[in-house]
């Protein structure tokens, strides 16, 4: 029962997000002129849908998980390859209307906008939150060190503020954690105050190791120290536009900064999450009855949807923006059988990353840890 639970929270949220993200797709299409075949909810066979008066067959799909929008003329949900066959017998008037005889920089639009929205989305989200309902503010103060830990005997202490770490600033306490994974030192320098009293602490963490079933290891860098509670902090219209600007700059150059560290080797796959510990971190949030910290996590997922969807590979917005662009620069079409490697080449990617995020998340479970490696 408790696994249906978390089922359906964490899908209830990521439908949520999918369709922020093909809202973005189907609104630009329709500003731009083409006829939206299909917006499905869900991947896979259709359950049940509706079709309104544009012609658009609105389903919702047996696997509920992603969606798409299918626009006249599309031969994939991805729109990266065009279906002749249903363009024919379509008078001229009726072929304008399809995604493939809309300019270029037409098509990147409707490509952008998806992840446009999803920032959108995360904007206005926030703005909201801190006006009625105020947002969560870990301050970067160490509520609890744990005895023992490289934290304790390099002598940081609870009540401590950080204030920098290796002098990098620090305004949360999620940028503790993201200093810490992002050293390159063996030890790392901690600049805090405590008592008025500004002071420098060198922590050299902990590697803790974690075998895997196919012989590799996942390193975790830990100094033991954790947050209190959050406080909820409200704002007036300008600080809360200003904070939106704020959160969702500061969410990209993270991501940026991670996925960085994780093409040049300096970190490992390990440390993303994939669908497992989202539906983990769902439940959790549903059980634990706090709207406000739900919400939030809705709007993290919503920026690294939109933020990984500009990357420059077929099957992805960025990849549809990156060979228009290319196209135009060109005046040359891609070649269509290129084109189809290159999105089948893509797909097995994807799988195959979602495939170790998610085996890794599972091995995270501690009872699924235990049964495989301390038996």
């Amino acid at each position: 029962m408790s696994f249906v639970y978390y089922f359906l929270s964490f899908f209830l949220i990521i439908n949520i997000i999918v369709f922020v993200h093909e809202y973005g797709h189907f609104q630009a299409a329709r500003k731009m002129g083409v006829k939206v075949s299909t917006f499905s909810l869900g991947m896979g066979p259709e359950l049940f849908g509706f079709e309104d008066k544009h012609g658009t067959r609105w389903i919702f799909s047996a696997f509920p998980i992603g969606g798409y929008v299918m626009m006249l003329g599309d031969g994939d949900a991805s729109s990266m390859t065009e279906d002749k066959e249903s363009l024919k017998g379509l008078s001229e008037e009726e072929k304008k209307k399809s995604f493939y005889a809309k300019s270029n920089w037409a098509k990147i639009w409707i490509a952008f906008c998806g992840p446009f929205f999803n920032y959108v989305y995360a904007f206005v989200v926030i703005i909201f939150m801190s006006l009625f309902c105020g947002l969560p503010n870990y301050e970067p103060i160490v509520s609890s060190v744990k005895q023992g830990s490289p934290a304790e005997l390099s002598g940081i202490k609870a009540g401590d503020r950080i204030l920098y770490v290796d002098d990098k600033k620090v305004e949360k306490f999620r940028d503790i954690k993201f200093g810490i994974l992002c050293s390159d030192n063996e030890k790392v320098k901690f600049t805090l105050e405590r008592g008025g009293v500004i002071q420098n602490i060198e922590v050299k963490p902990e590697i803790k190791e974690t075998k895997k079933p196919w012989g590799t290891t996942k390193k975790t860098k830990v100094v033991g120290i954790a947050s209190g509670d959050p406080v909820y902090v409200k704002s007036g219209l300008l600080k809360s536009v200003k904070t939106a600007f704020g959160y969702c700059w500061d969410m990209t150059v993270e991501m940026c900064g991670m996925f960085s560290r994780l093409f040049s080797g300096k970190t490992s796959i390990d440390n993303f999450g994939g669908i497992v510990r989202m539906t983990k971190e769902a439940g959790d949030l549903s059980k634990s009855g706090n709207f406000v910290q739900l919400i939030m996590f809705t709007v993290m997922l919503s920026l690294n949807l939109g933020f990984i969807n500009l990357f420059p590979l077929p099957v992805l917005d960025g990849g549809r923006i990156f060979i228009c662009f290319v196209e135009e620069i060109t005046g040359k079409k891609l070649n269509e059988k290129l084109q189809e490697y290159l999105m089948i080449g893509c797909m097995i990617f994807l799988i195959f990353l979602m495939l170790i995020t998610t085996v890794n998340d599972i091995l995270n479970i501690e009872t699924v840890s235990n049964f495989i490696f301390k038996r």
